[in-house]
């Protein structure tokens, strides 16, 4: 009898952590990739679930870099997924900007261009998605392709939330 209240308390909290997750939603946002493409999020109409990676600081670099080398082999190309780097950027003054960005073109492989998407407002919703406490972390945002977001995590790499991420993902690429 504990053992199925165990197991019964159990799905109870992740049935509401789902749920909690199903109603949080990808904040609209309008941007530039590196390669100047438009980018608007989130892209319901390509009918693709959505990967985003985002840092709020330059001390969030190292472990997104971890995450993204991870991530970039097995989504980057990936058609049936859209894959984005986000970085903050709001509140960098316009004339800083500019050596930034052509930094980071220099940078980031050209081909990955379209993938790393500069965000210049918005902080505050974005932060508040992924319930942000640490310049230092990585966050991660899984949303279907209405923005509806089904799986998030932060901090660094572990194979334990990139199998979380990658299960979620290939629920989602495996729906008709």
């Amino acid at each position: 009898m504990k053992m199925r209240a165990k197991y019964l308390g159990t799905a109870i909290v992740f049935l509401w952590v789902s749920a909690l997750c199903r109603a949080q939603q990808v904040p609209v946002t309008h941007a530039r990739a590196l390669d100047k493409s438009a980018v608007t999020l989130p892209q319901s109409k390509q009918g693709k679930p959505l990967i985003l990676l985002i840092s709020f600081s330059h001390k969030g670099e190292k472990e997104c870099d971890r995450w993204n080398q991870r991530l970039k082999p097995a989504y980057m190309h990936e058609s049936k997924v859209d894959y984005y780097e986000l970085a903050d950027f709001e509140g960098v003054p316009s004339f800083v900007m500019s050596f930034i960005l052509h930094g980071m073109r220099r940078e980031i492989p050209r081909d990955e261009h379209s993938h790393f998407v500069p965000f210049y407002s918005g902080e505050a919703e974005w932060k508040k998605l992924v319930a942000y406490s640490s310049p230092e972390d990585a966050y991660l945002v899984v949303a279907d392709a209405a923005g509806h977001v089904l799986w998030q995590g932060h901090g660094p790499l572990s194979d334990s939330k990139y199998s979380e991420l990658q299960a979620v993902v290939t629920k989602q690429v495996s729906k008709p």
